[in-house]
């Protein structure tokens, strides 16, 4: 009997493993969700900022190239590029803006994080507390960075740390018309 009875076991966990697989590659196939991508429109949002101030893409990105930085606190990538970003940011933002959007942190944490770096950042903290616009635009690793440009399309996506001559490189893509 116990060998039946394991048997049964067995054929019952293989099965239920196949039928798992099949149902999440059927809603992974089936998902209409696209990951953005160049070469598609920016998706417009509206978050609050960590200074209690409302940030809308769609008009800051009316008359200026737009960078969007999707950042976490325990990222340490992030907090290596942070600096080096604000340091250009500061020698001059007239054509584009940079928006560092926190991945769904609490205000402590980033504070945090921000208390412990060696300057103020100058740039918008954009609040993305219930991931929303971090799902809307598919982004998987931190840091991931996307430039769109005044067109309102996106031009330029990086899913790891940035360099300064990547950031720059963004700043003339998002300023390209």
């Amino acid at each position: 009997m116990k060998k039946q009875t394991r048997k049964i076991l067995r054929i019952s966990i293989i099965s239920s493993v196949v039928i798992l697989l099949a149902v999440t590659l059927w809603f992974n196939l089936t998902s209409e969700t696209k990951v953005i991508q160049v070469g598609d429109d920016a998706i417009d949002f509206q978050l609050e900022t960590l200074n209690g101030e409302t940030i809308q893409l769609s008009e800051v990105n009316a008359d200026k190239g737009v960078i969007l930085n999707f950042w976490g606190t325990w990222c340490a990538p992030c907090r290596e590029e942070m600096p080096e970003m604000n340091q250009i940011y500061n020698e001059g933002h007239d054509d584009y803006e940079i928006i560092a959007v926190n991945v769904s942190e609490d205000e402590q944490q980033i504070n945090q994080f921000f208390s412990s770096l060696d300057e103020d950042m100058s740039f918008p903290i954009a609040l993305d507390r219930n991931r929303h616009v971090t799902k809307a635009y598919q982004v998987g690793p931190l840091p991931t960075t996307i430039a769109i440009n005044k067109n309102g399309i996106v031009v330029g996506k990086q899913e790891y740390q940035l360099s300064a001559d990547d950031i720059n490189n963004f700043i003339e893509q998002s300023i390209s018309e």
